[in-house]
């Protein structure tokens, strides 16, 4: 994934279509699932949204899963998926993936913090700053987890949790040491500046966000949403109706 800075047109529009987005309740089987997988997270503090935050598509445009801090909370946490559809098994691990990252996020400082300032954050942005973004130690093991994830579905002939996932398959996958994560192991092996960097994106991002959001709302009003025809033929409808009534 690369990171770019984004055009005017690339800013706004994210802001108008993804400033309001709609959360999301995930089916029962799907919390069963995570609450297996990491047992120690307080699923309560977590929540769930369809679509992604209005500045990710301009700066990421390629990200479609994404674990952040809700920043009005020193405490709770967001997962945005571009699109929920629980009875693929693809969708299941991303949630799975991106439930990994708020399992890393629990286990420095039991994830308090003000807003973005999380310690978790801290040392994600330091490493990736090193790393980058595949290599990132934080989506390293996110990513092994996804893949393990997925074969342990194909193993299982699981393609989904609808119909319903059987009880039998939650205890055949509490048994999967590999699968369940009860700490995570990490070491900060970087350099001083790097961890510097880090601190002062940490400190950018909790000074700008509320204002950004604040821009972001004023243009969502100012500019209108455009909903383009959907097909040749409603066009030619519409374009006919306006003949119509000029003549």
């Amino acid at each position: 994934m690369k990171w770019h800075l984004p055009s005017l047109s690339q800013l706004t529009i994210p802001m108008r279509e993804n400033f309001h987005l709609r959360k999301h309740t995930p089916l029962p089987s799907t919390i069963k699932i995570l609450e297996t997988l990491y047992p120690l997270v307080n699923w309560n503090r977590v929540d769930f949204y369809e679509g992604l935050p209005w500045f990710t598509p301009a700066v990421a445009p390629y990200v479609t899963a994404q674990a952040l801090p809700n920043f009005y909370s020193l405490s709770r946490f967001r997962i945005y998926l571009k699109k929920y559809d629980e009875s693929r098994a693809q969708c299941l691990a991303d949630i799975v993936h991106e439930a990994f990252h708020i399992n890393q996020a629990m286990s420095f400082g039991k994830g308090y913090g003000i807003g973005f300032f999380r310690i978790w954050m801290l040392f994600y942005i330091s490493v990736f700053f090193r790393n980058g973004y595949r290599q990132n130690p934080f989506e390293i093991p996110a990513y092994d987890q996804e893949f393990r994830f997925l074969q342990y579905c194909e193993k299982h002939n699981l393609h989904g949790i609808q119909p319903a996932v059987r009880e039998s398959a939650f205890n055949e996958l509490a048994q999967q040491k590999s699968l369940v994560f009860k700490k995570i192991d990490f070491k900060y092996e970087e350099g001083v500046l790097d961890l510097i960097g880090g601190f002062l994106f940490c400190v950018f991002i909790t000074v700008v966000k509320a204002p950004a959001d604040l821009l972001a709302s004023i243009v969502r009003i100012i500019l209108p949403r455009v909903r383009p025809a959907t097909n040749v033929q409603e066009t030619k409808r519409q374009t006919d109706t306006s003949h119509r009534q000029v003549l």
